[in-house]
């Protein structure tokens, strides 16, 4: 009897052992989910925050947008809004937005682009291609209204023979994104993006851009991007604004070399080049490069705005193509967020 008392009480002594880590995994488990949900909550919460951080710089940049239209002259890189690429900080409470903005005059529009236009273009960007020429005539191929493909192009015949076919656009571009359908163009060639050693130019940025002094060699500041940020299709021109084309656009102009990029950049940060005369008389700026360039501002934009959070490491983006109506009214024409 005593022997079957001690093994009902060595039963029940492994049945509670047996509860007790049945409970703890469950208040574990529990314990876990409720942080993790909590982390999800905190994260959405900050995530929240960083888009309306980002939000708030768009905002901020489209009134300056809108200021500039008050004056028939635009302000100076230097002291306005860049419109050229380089970082704008707008700086909150709670955190701070990073606002690049590209005047899309200083682009080419690719719908009009020539063959010869794109390929100064793809030998600027430095890409380590194979076939320029590929590029080029795939381009046009897309764009123009027939089927006939050029001698280094693609049609119907080339994309319906891949293991996703599809068929070629046959007509203008609506966004620059459709090139990455374009036959040789890979992310890689379209996203393209050399990170500088430049605070100022590159994807690090500080709270020390308006301290640079001007004195850094064009190698340091080149931010040098893919095909994304070098073509447009919103304004209908071949030319380059020259008060705000990205370097690599300006070093795509037949018979200018660094020096003379360094000496354009140096004079647009303290007032815009007026017309073709001021521009020679400034620098050593070969006359007939006349028909690439131009000296007024397109009034269409792109904004690429970054929100961040002090002391989080969550951030939200987005990018917009704005187009400026006058002093009190502007239009979207692209939005993509991510």
């Amino acid at each position: 009897m005593n022997k079957n008392l001690i093994n009902e009480k060595g039963i029940a002594l492994i049945m509670v052992l047996w509860v007790v880590i049945l409970l703890g995994v469950i208040v574990n488990t529990f314990a876990w989910m409720v942080r993790t949900e909590a982390q999800a909550v905190g994260n959405f919460k900050e995530e929240t925050r960083a888009y309306y951080l980002a939000r708030g710089g768009f905002q901020q940049t489209i009134l300056k947008l809108l200021k500039s239209q008050e004056s028939t002259v635009h302000e100076p890189l230097k002291e306005g809004l860049k419109l050229d690429g380089r970082v704008n900080m707008i700086h909150f409470i709670d955190g701070y937005a990073e606002v690049r903005v590209m005047d899309e005059g200083g682009k080419i529009d690719i719908n009009v682009a020539s063959r010869d236009d794109i390929i100064r273009v793809i030998t600027a960007l430095g890409f380590d291609v194979e076939d320029k020429d590929v590029i080029a005539d795939s381009i046009l191929d897309w764009i123009d209204e027939n089927n006939f493909h050029r001698l280094n192009g693609a049609e119907d015949d080339y994309y319906r023979s891949l293991p996703e076919p599809y068929r070629a656009k046959n007509e203008p571009l609506n966004t620059v994104d459709e090139l990455l359908w374009v036959r040789g163009i890979t992310p890689k060639i379209f996203y393209n993006q050399v990170v500088s050693r430049s605070p100022e130019w590159g994807e690090m940025e500080t709270e020390a851009l308006s301290e640079s002094n001007g004195n850094i060699s064009i190698e340091d500041r080149k931010f040098r991007t893919g095909l994304e940020s070098v073509f447009t299709v919103f304004t209908g021109s071949n030319k380059i604004n020259i008060n705000t084309a990205p370097i690599s656009l300006l070093l795509s102009l037949p018979g200018v070399g660094e020096a003379q990029i360094e000496r354009i950049i140096a004079v647009r940060e303290e007032r815009p080049f007026r017309d073709m005369s001021d521009l020679i008389g400034t620098v050593a700026f070969p006359p007939e490069n006349g028909k690439f360039i131009s000296f007024s501002p397109s009034e269409i934009y792109t904004i690429e705005v970054t929100g961040k959070l002090n002391g989080s490491h969550v951030r939200r983006s987005f990018k917009s193509v704005v187009k400026v109506k006058g002093k009190t009214d502007y239009d979207i024409l692209y939005w993509k967020e991510g």
